[in-house]
Parts: structure tokens; sequence; C-alpha cells
């Protein structure tokens, strides 16, 4: 059928998308699966350095690798790119300041505690002769970090087998912080005065200053340690505790990639469609 128009009267578009057809439009759906695969490399990325201990390259990864594909995952905008710039170092930050507990690694089994040097990269333990030697506890001498977990105080303590002395070198350390908020799971000291005999391994990270006590506790009461050492969070159940851990990381994940789809479905529907277009 002809429509007739009037001289000078311009066509009408008859075709015209509505705003929710925009969310079926194949750039969206690009976009959201670059938006995954930078969240998804990012983590796999961040997570081995931050499990090694390796937190200032941690920390530079995320905000390097992270900017350049997060301006990958939204180049299709100038919104996109923007907010791809910002949510993706995030993310990796977020792991990197977070993830103080070794999610990767083996089990050690059940050892002697003077055996833990032959298990350098074993992210849980299970020992047979172990305590945490409580009167040896030392603290953080001031709080210099920001952070909620890492505002409060940190401590140390020797993890010795039953026969120990002070003159003999500290095969590992009990690691647990004390905050204004409460407690904070199997990383409060109450866990030391249980018999639990596990622990999971601690990595140090840039808001959490445990290391600052365990040169007081050195210091102070004329102990030495045993050459790498390691810091441990005393447990009852090390594979439960990494679980978690990988739920936390999870969630950190799951959260990014939501992020994401909130903001592109947003800039579809609240957006004019000119400023939408590559």
């Amino acid at each position: 059928m002809a429509v007739n128009l009037a001289p000078g009267e311009p066509p009408v578009r008859l075709t015209t998308p509505g705003r929710l057809r925009r969310l079926i439009r194949p750039m969206l759906w690009r976009s959201a699966a670059r938006g995954l695969a930078a969240v998804l490399v990012v983590s796999v990325t961040v997570v081995p350095l931050a499990c090694l201990g390796w937190t200032m390259l941690a920390i530079f990864v995320a905000i390097t690798l992270g900017l350049n594909v997060g301006l990958w995952a939204g180049r299709d905008s100038g919104l996109g790119t923007l907010a791809g710039a910002l949510l993706m170092p995030i993310i990796g930050l977020v792991i990197a300041l977070c993830l103080d507990v070794q999610i990767i690694g083996p089990g050690s089994g059940a050892i002697a505690l003077n055996d833990i040097q032959h298990f350098p990269y074993a992210a849980r333990f299970r020992f047979t002769d172990a305590r945490v030697a409580t009167e040896f506890t030392a603290i953080t001498d001031k709080r210099r970090h920001l952070g909620t977990a890492a505002a409060g105080i940190w401590r140390v303590a020797p993890v010795v087998p039953t026969n120990w002395t002070p003159a003999t070198p500290v095969p590992a350390w009990a690691v647990a912080v004390v905050s204004g908020y409460g407690p904070l799971d199997f990383r409060t000291p109450r866990n030391w005065q249980q018999s639990y005999r596990a622990a999971v391994r601690y990595v140090p990270t840039a808001l959490s200053p445990a290391q600052d006590a365990l040169a007081r506790a050195l210091e102070r009461y004329h102990l030495t340690a045993a050459a790498n050492a390691p810091l441990l969070y005393w447990v009852e159940e090390p594979p439960a505790v990494i679980a978690d851990e990988r739920t936390f990381l999870a969630w950190v994940m799951f959260g990014g990639v939501l992020t994401w789809l909130f903001f592109l479905i947003g800039e579809a529907l609240l957006v004019p469609e000119a400023s939408t277009r590559p």
C-alpha cells in the first residue's frame, strides 16, 4: 500500500527499534562476552601471584592488565571504555589486597612439625605434635595500614612441637588479627586456644602487617626463626577454610561480571542510541 506524503514532509521511520530491542543487538552481547573474558583473565593472572605472596607484583598486574582488558571489553562505546577501565582493575585489586590465604597447592598430610620445611608449596597442613606458644605472643606496634582487617592489631606466636625450648629455632608462626568489629572467623587469636593441630598457609598482603609483629617477637623474646619458617592461620579444618576462600574469590568474579552486565543493560536502556554507537 502506497503512503502519500505532503511535499517537503520527511519520511516516517516505521522500523525504529524501541529501547528494549537494543538488548538483543549483537554489539551488546559481544561486549558482555568480552567483559566475562576480561574478568577471567584478570582473576586467573592475579590469583597465583597473590598466593605466592608477590603482593606488589599482583597489584601492578591488576592495574596494568585490568586497564588493558577493560579498555578492550568496553571498546564499543565511550562509556563502556570508561567503565571497563575502572571495573577490571578494581576486581584485580580486590583479589590482590584481600586474598591472604594460599588457595592453590597440595596438602601435607599428617606430618611432624619439624618436617614442615619439606613442604614449601603446601597450602594446608596437619601436624602430629604442634601447639601455639601463646606465651610468646607479639603484636604490631602501630596501626599504619588502611582497611577494616588491617586496621586491627596483628599478632604472631610460635607454632612449636611439644618438646620445644626457646633456644630452638621456631619452625613456624601462627598469625591472627584483632579488629574493632568483633571476631573475624579463623583469623582471630581465639583459635590459638584450641588443640586443632592444623593450619592453612598465610600469604602477606599490603594491608596485613603481620611481619611487623614477627620482628617484634624475635626481638622481645630473643627467639630465632628457622629458615623460611612459614606463617600460618591456626584452623580446625583446612580444606573447609580454603573452600570458603575460593567461594569468596568466586563471589568477587561473579560481582564483577554482574556489575558489567548491569552497566551494559543500563547503557542500552538509558543512553540515547546515537551515543551508544562505536
